[in-house]
């Protein structure tokens, strides 16, 4: 010992000392900012996995929902909440390619509520850690969630395209909602796997830096006080650190606009309320917490009172989950005794057993936007009374000129008055589709089968009578078929019937017409099909000049269509096919 106090006492000793403390402190400052820098990455990464998650699930309900509630503003907001998963998909591609674009990478983590430090951290750990065992592991993961939220927005493409198209199809529709909700149970298992790599990943650096940390501590405490004085000004820095940290998360929530706050799941008291409730409804947070749920429950807006009564009785007892409500929105009076519009969302905090414990949510003032929908819908009301008034006056003027050119058929010859007739038709065609439209919800398509059936109908009470009786079969799907299509339709069907009537059954006192009209694949199949006196020999659509046949071709293009004539058996048939 002797020894040692002389050597130390010594210059050379003082030196070593000097030189050992000053590695060695070094160390421990270049191991503690990198050990501390790479935590908080990973930190970083599970947070933006939360994010990730968090719009994974709100996505799945959005479709469940979307299935339940048929409201197509449902499933807009699931194709927004898959947007998060796309830009982060791109940030993932680029940073684990040979040349990442770390801008674009930096762009695709901002669509997050993801603070630009930490995104910082997000690529400094691709950047100079793409090696690192856990960080490959967590990025396959990453990989393989990112198929799986393609597979979850094919489904709910799918479900999209069943509901507007087949939306009685129960059977398609319940295999669809189960294949989302055995890949959302896929989905939480690469979220878990993606979280444990991460943990792992943060269990590693801390065992490093424990036993780094550890061994230093042994040569640091035997140079002496200055190396132990070394230590504890590290261990302030890493303390100070933390307490930053903390105040800057404090600060973030009590200067955020909206409502934080945490309720005890068994008292149903409020545990916590975020000083901005001041601001939206007048009360300080103290008074809130001091009088409770029913303090704002007095408040809530008579209307909206009984379903908030239901909706906390629902989340009561056992099986909360299942019908739990993460999302409400309701009037409440301020203070000063106006109401306004609030959006409440919420969720579950639950123990390591899975039992909820807490409730915690944020609230919204959403009075402006409200009173925007209202506007918005106002102006839908009006727009769509004048385009009810618009095809009514369209049909009522159609109905006029009707009525002109049959009195003009009292003073013309046989020929002119077969004309005028046939003029007739094609305006009954076109009026009855705007007496269809007008009649209609959207005002912008009709129900194609009523339509033929009552069109095919009036033809029919046109041309037949007690010497001749022609009957009409008819099988037509019903769907709705949009303007732009029904119009050149019904002039194609009268132009094939009024054909039909004039020449295939002119020397015949009966007969049968055919009308067809369905969806094959991505096709619509429209087809009239007679059993007259045929077609006439060397018939061809090419040499045909006729008013008639000239419509039937042109409309034919205008659908983007093909027109085919031909013979099957006794039945002279013409056929259009159009998308």
């Amino acid at each position: 010992m002797d020894s040692l106090k002389k050597r130390l006492g010594s210059q050379w000793g003082n030196t070593a000392i000097i030189s050992v403390f000053i590695v060695f402190a070094l160390f421990i400052i270049v191991g503690t900012h990198y050990g501390t820098k790479t935590l908080s990455a990973v930190r970083a990464y599970v947070g933006a996995e939360g994010q990730w998650t968090k719009a994974q699930k709100e996505a799945t309900t959005l479709l469940i929902r979307y299935n339940d509630n048929e409201q197509p503003k449902l499933y807009e907001q699931f194709q927004q909440e898959l947007e998060l998963h796309k830009a982060f998909k791109r940030s993932r591609q680029t940073l684990t390619s040979q040349a990442p674009n770390y801008d674009l990478a930096f762009r695709g983590f901002e669509t997050a509520d993801i603070h630009s430090d930490d995104i910082k951290l997000l690529i400094w750990l691709a950047q100079f850690h793409a090696n690192i065992s856990y960080l490959q592991k967590a990025f396959e993961v990453w990989k393989q969630g990112d198929r799986h939220i393609a597979k979850l927005d094919t489904l709910g493409r799918t479900l999209h395209e069943t509901i507007q198209e087949e939306p009685t199809n129960h059977e398609r529709r319940t295999q669809l909602i189960q294949d989302i909700y055995e890949l959302d149970q896929t989905l939480t298992k690469l979220e878990n796997s993606f979280s444990a790599n991460m943990a792992e990943g943060a269990r590693e650096i801390r065992s490093v830096l424990f036993w780094s940390i550890a061994g230093l501590g042994i040569i640091i405490i035997l140079t002496g006080y200055i190396i132990m004085r070394n230590l504890f000004s590290n261990i302030n820095i890493l303390n100070q650190e933390l307490v930053e940290s903390e105040t800057k998360f404090r600060s973030v929530l009590q200067n955020s606009r909206d409502v934080v706050y945490q309720i005890d799941f068994d008292s149903g008291n409020y545990e916590y309320m975020s000083p901005a409730v001041k601001d939206m409804l007048g009360y300080s947070p103290d008074q809130i917490l001091e009088q409770g749920t029913e303090f704002v429950l007095d408040r809530i807006h008579p209307e909206d009172l009984k379903r908030m009564d239901q909706e906390i009785e629902e989340m009561k007892g056992k099986g909360v989950e299942n019908h739990f409500a993460g999302e409400t929105e309701f009037r409440i009076k301020t203070k000063d005794g106006n109401y306004i519009w609030v959006n409440n969302k919420r969720s579950l905090v639950k123990d390591d057993n899975g039992n909820p414990t807490a409730i915690v949510g944020t609230v919204r003032d959403i009075s402006t936007r409200k009173k925007h929908e209202v506007q918005t819908q106002k102006s839908l009301e009006e727009k769509q009374t004048l385009l009810e008034e618009v095809h009514h006056r369209v049909k009522n003027n159609l109905g006029v000129v009707l009525s002109l050119l049959e009195l003009q058929k009292k003073e013309a010859d046989n020929e002119l008055k077969s004309l005028l007739q046939e003029t007739q038709s094609r305006i009954h065609s076109i009026g009855m589709i705007h007496e269809k439209l007008y009649q209609t919800e959207t005002l912008s398509d009709i129900d194609i089968k009523e339509y033929i059936e009552d069109f095919a109908n009036m033809i029919a009470s046109s041309f037949n009578s007690e010497q001749k009786d022609i009957t009409i079969t008819k099988d037509v799907q019903s769907f709705n078929l949009e303007t732009t299509k029904a119009v050149p339709v019904g002039l194609i069907l009268n132009e094939l019937l009024n054909n039909a009537y004039q020449h295939g059954f002119s020397d015949t006192k009966s007969g049968e017409l055919r009308i067809t009209f369905k969806k094959e694949d991505e096709e619509i199949l429209f087809r009239v099909a007679d059993n007259g006196r045929g077609l006439p020999d060397g018939f061809s659509l090419s040499n045909q000049q006729s008013l008639g046949m000239t419509l039937i071709q042109r409309l034919t293009k205008q659908l983007k269509g093909e027109l085919e004539v031909f013979s099957e058996d006794e039945w002279t048939i013409f056929q259009v096919t159009f998308p």
